[in-house]
């Protein structure tokens, strides 16, 4: 009897310095936790998943509020605390982020580079190792496992622009200049899907007899070294080319229907189509390859390309809103007529009624009343120079 009270009296003590030990702060709680509380736990359990070879862990991403939750929090190890200067992580981030996220814009690189900081951690007080973490934010949807991307083409505008459609909406990717049909060989504007590649292509004049043979893979084949299928009606496609010059023409509609890109950017959208859009096969023995292969789309491979026809633009950038006309190419607003193959849902033509119209579909930074704005565009509409920008709030101040 005696001998059960002194046990009993045992528990009741140990239980007593437990409850103690709770309320000193001293002891685990797992319950309640405070954000403070939250992120030590994190960094103790990122301290143990990293392990002693840092070289082999992935970066962690973690919230941010950054921008309402837009952004995410991507923390990467650094191997070598002796180089710490802002060119080496500068580097490391811009590799990160075309690794994950080929087809991604220097601007945003720029942009994500700006919020980076370094964390240092005492790891271990008795042998004095400290780590050192990169951290920067990263917009979400560059994380997106599964992107869907939309490939746009204005034909008059010589450009294309490069989408990601999120969250029910569209994020401009980056704009890319293009070389496409001539009067004679024309770009033809509709909604398609992207629906086979094709890696080092060969490539034959469409115009030439049977007695000339097809240009091989390579550097010099005008087909460049991917080719992206869209027109399944025609023989229209994305592709590099060996003529990189003529993306810098301010006039360039000059190919056979087909839309030419800079090579590095057609090599960008390579491996974004092999590491991020093609779920059905793996093919990223396809990066790095000089071998001439095909590749038909699945359905759940397939993204969307529209070809549009749009001899203006209304936008806005750092300097503010403004204006924009392209040379109607393939003379459509004078009255030519296009083929069976084109939409004309797709094409607009300069006139004021589509400017204004477009003008308050951009939800301007600075509105401007009809009253002083419709003199203005009809000025702009009968003198302009083509590929010239013209800014609003510089014309408005002109006209008081």
């Amino acid at each position: 009897m005696i001998k059960n009270k002194q046990n009993f009296a045992v528990v009741l003590l140990l239980l007593a310095f437990c409850y103690y030990l709770t309320l000193s702060g001293c002891g685990t709680r797992t319950f309640g936790k405070g954000p403070d509380e939250k992120k030590k736990l994190n960094d103790s359990l990122t301290a143990v998943t990293k392990g002693a070879d840092s070289t082999k862990t992935e970066p962690v991403k973690n919230e941010t509020s950054k921008t309402d939750n837009l952004y995410q929090k991507v923390s990467i190890p650094l191997d070598d605390p002796q180089n710490l200067d802002a060119e080496t992580l500068d580097g490391q981030i811009e590799d990160y982020l075309r690794d994950i996220y080929p087809i991604i814009s220097d601007d945003a690189i720029a942009d994500i580079q700006s919020s980076r900081s370094v964390d240092k951690k005492l790891v271990n007080d008795t042998l004095g190792v400290v780590e050192f973490t990169l951290n920067f934010s990263v917009p979400k949807y560059y994380l997106d496992e599964n992107p869907k991307i939309l490939w746009e083409l204005n034909i008059p505008e010589f450009k294309s622009r490069i989408y990601q459609i999120y969250n029910n909406d569209t994020v401009l990717i980056d704009i890319w200049p293009n070389v496409l049909g001539k009067p004679s060989t024309k770009t033809y504007t509709g909604h398609y899907e992207a629906f086979r590649i094709r890696n080092w292509p060969s490539w034959k004049d469409p115009e030439s007899g049977d007695s000339v043979r097809p240009t091989p893979p390579g550097p010099n084949n005008p087909l460049g070294l991917f080719v992206v299928h869209y027109d399944e009606n025609s023989l229209r496609y994305f592709h590099g080319t060996n003529k990189n010059y003529l993306l810098k023409n301010e006039y360039r509609a000059l190919s056979h229907g087909c839309v030419r890109n800079d090579n590095a950017n057609i090599e960008k959208m390579k491996q974004f189509i092999l590491k991020k859009v093609i779920k059905s096969r793996d093919l990223t023995g396809w990066l790095g390859s000089k071998k001439s292969m095909t590749f038909e789309f699945a359905d759940e491979d397939k993204f969307p390309v529209r070809i549009k026809y749009r001899t203006f633009d209304v936008n806005n950038d750092s300097n503010g809103d403004y204006v924009i006309f392209f040379k109607d190419v393939y003379s459509y607003a004078s009255g030519a007529k296009w083929s069976k193959f084109d939409d004309p849902d797709l094409m607009t033509f300069t006139n004021l009624e589509n400017i204004l119209a477009y003008y308050k579909l951009k939800n301007p930074t600075k509105k401007i009343p009809d009253e002083k704005l419709i003199p203005i565009l009809e000025n702009l509409v009968a003198n302009h120079t083509d590929y010239q920008k013209y800014y609003l709030n510089d014309l408005l101040s002109g006209s008081n």
